[in-house]
């Protein structure tokens, strides 16, 4: 289990550096293409870090808006609410409803 969380920070640190790369590569170009010159690479630089961080925590509450998510009510999904108490009681996690 713990090989397998090592793995996954090493892979999320990857996937960040190369975005972090991405992003910076093109608005360095953008940035040329105005002819800023040298403050170029630091504008590319503070925004690529800036939206890679933004991304990064806020990416849960991005995908819940693309998937319209809503918490679950038991007026409307009672099965699922019986379902997911059995398996609360069965685990023995203690559950606040």
């Amino acid at each position: 289990m713990y090989e397998d969380i090592r793995s996954n920070k090493i892979r999320s640190g990857f996937i960040i550096s190369v975005f972090i790369i991405v992003i910076t590569l093109i608005v360095y170009y953008i940035c040329m293409a105005f002819d800023l010159g040298i403050v170029s690479i630091v504008i590319a630089l503070i925004f690529s870090c800036v939206s890679a961080f933004a991304s990064y925590y806020n990416s849960d509450k991005i995908v819940l808006a693309m998937s319209k998510a809503r918490p679950a009510t038991k007026a409307e999904n009672q099965k699922l609410v019986n379902i997911l108490d059995a398996l609360v009681v069965s685990s023995g996690i203690r559950c606040n409803t």
